[in-house]
């Protein structure tokens, strides 16, 4: 008989929700968004797992390639200031400097390009000198130059919103983050109250954006909080220079523009500007591509008035040596990727030790000095090699690669937030099982590392690329529609 009157918990609770409309809604809305919170914190590509229906394949354009070049720079960089913080051994030279135990095979010349980080950023103005001139340039080689001037004042109204937008929303989260003791101090102060850790945060930011105007005083007061934003200034200035380039050169012959683009890059290059010489001749290989894929389809008569015989022998001969005129070039290129890679193997001290960089070192053209103008170079060379090279662009438009490209700002920006965040945790509990005195226990230490920091940055990126960076340039776009005249009929 006491089994008929016993009532189930959950019974009672679908009774009382029944009895109670407005809560059960309350409960099912907050259901729903805790939900999609949980969906929206999930990284994109498993999100696209999960609803495959909602994703849309990504499709590439003509400079895919070199988007994807950018992703792989910078997660270079994260890996350089990761192994630089962890491993300060595998920034000295092979076989030297070994402090107890032997080199590792990373240190090894163009293996070591996968944590340098330093050449990294030469290639990112580059490529940034290449994307923004490409569309530009389209259009003036079509004559388009309403379309032109349209471009330029888009790009020119946010360009600082783009850079600086992400940016303060970095410094801002680092801030925050110093101030609770989350991520150590190591870049900035940590103030007792918020008030004053929100000043300091207000300052750096100012301290940022006036830092376009000392572009090439790298102890600037840029890196508080994150000192890997003293490109995005740069960025910026430079960006301005190239429009203007681009607008002032805009009438001129191809030939003319060319030349003229070289003259302006010699005179920066030797007037110590460095970094303009990379945002220009961004823009002069973006020229050259244009010029060469428009030779492509520049129709060829042919002589239709030869015997048949003497043509096929003419077309067999013209295939052979098109075939052997490939592999020379190929290998030139190639030739050049090595080179490039050698130089961005270069060391962050000692380098008068190593073969091949010490010839470097002692040759450095006036009037730069060390490995920065060596960076550049190199940096060229690759990036050159990748418009000529199609394995290189099938590589760097995989899809990994391609999502690499996506996130790259925001990986950019937010590592070391995470390192700084998750090394004086997890890096001593490393040292313990694994320590760094001998030669394994350093190999153990860096992979088990990196296998624990590398998914929790990538998820960070991949958030802050979604929540803020996307957003940002969405931003920018609608307040540029806002903002300008509509276009007149």
């Amino acid at each position: 008989m006491m089994k008929d009157y016993q009532v189930k918990p959950w019974a009672i609770a679908e009774t009382d929700m029944a009895q109670h409309p407005d809560h059960t809604i309350f409960l099912s809305s907050g259901r729903r968004i805790l939900q999609k919170t949980m969906f929206a914190l999930l990284p994109s590509f498993v999100q696209r797992k999960v609803r495959p229906v909602s994703s849309k394949n990504q499709r590439l354009h003509p400079t895919s390639y070199l988007d994807g070049l950018r992703g792989v720079a910078s997660f270079i960089v994260f890996m350089g200031h990761y192994t630089e913080e962890n491993l300060g051994w595998y920034s000295e030279p092979y076989g030297m400097y070994e402090d107890g135990a032997p080199s590792s095979l990373l240190q090894l010349p163009l293996v070591r390009v996968l944590y340098s980080a330093r050449p990294m950023v030469h290639i990112f103005f580059i490529i940034s000198g290449y994307v923004l001139a490409y569309k530009p340039l389209k259009q003036i080689h079509s004559q388009q130059y309403s379309s032109l001037a349209g471009t330029l004042a888009s790009s020119v109204f946010r360009r600082a919103l783009r850079l600086f937008l992400p940016s303060i929303v970095t410094l801002f989260i680092m801030a925050l983050a110093v101030f609770s003791g989350i991520s150590d101090d190591r870049y900035a102060g940590r103030f007792f109250q918020l008030s004053s850790q929100m000043q300091h945060w207000w300052y750096t930011c100012w301290d940022l954006l006036n830092a376009a105007w000392a572009i090439n005083n790298l102890s600037f007061p840029t890196v508080e909080y994150n000192p890997a934003l003293w490109t995005i200034p740069v960025e910026f200035a430079q960006s301005l220079l190239l429009f203007i380039v681009l607008i002032g050169l805009s009438r001129c012959l191809s030939h003319i523009r060319l030349l003229l683009l070289a003259g302006i890059m010699a005179f920066c290059f030797y007037s110590g500007q460095l970094y303009a010489v990379e945002f220009l001749g961004g823009m002069f290989l973006a020229e050259m591509t244009l010029l060469h894929d428009a030779s492509l389809f520049t129709p060829v008569s042919s002589p239709t008035l030869l015997p048949k015989f003497i043509l096929e022998e003419k077309v067999e001969t013209a295939k052979c040596g098109s075939i052997v005129r490939q592999k020379i070039v190929q290998s030139f290129w190639i030739a050049n990727l090595l080179c490039g890679l050698f130089i961005a193997s270069w060391t962050n001290d000692h380098p008068e030790e190593v073969w091949g960089i010490a010839c470097l070192n002692a040759h450095t053209p006036q009037p730069y000095e060390g490995q920065r103008v060596w960076f550049c170079f190199g940096a060229f060379q690759i990036v050159v090699a990748c418009t000529q090279l199609r394995f290189l662009q099938r590589m760097f438009n995989t899809s990994l690669a391609q999502y690499l490209g996506s996130i790259s700002y925001a990986l950019y920006l937010t590592h070391n937030l995470c390192l700084t965040s998750l090394e004086p945790r997890i890096g001593p509990i490393i040292d313990i099982h694994f320590g760094k005195v001998t030669f394994w226990g350093r190999q153990l230490s860096w992979a088990v590392g990196l296998a624990v920091y590398l998914p929790i940055i990538i998820w960070v990126a991949d958030v802050f690329w979604r929540a803020i960076d996307t957003p940002s340039v969405k931003f920018a776009k609608w307040l540029e529609g806002k903002c300008v005249v509509e276009k007149v009929a």
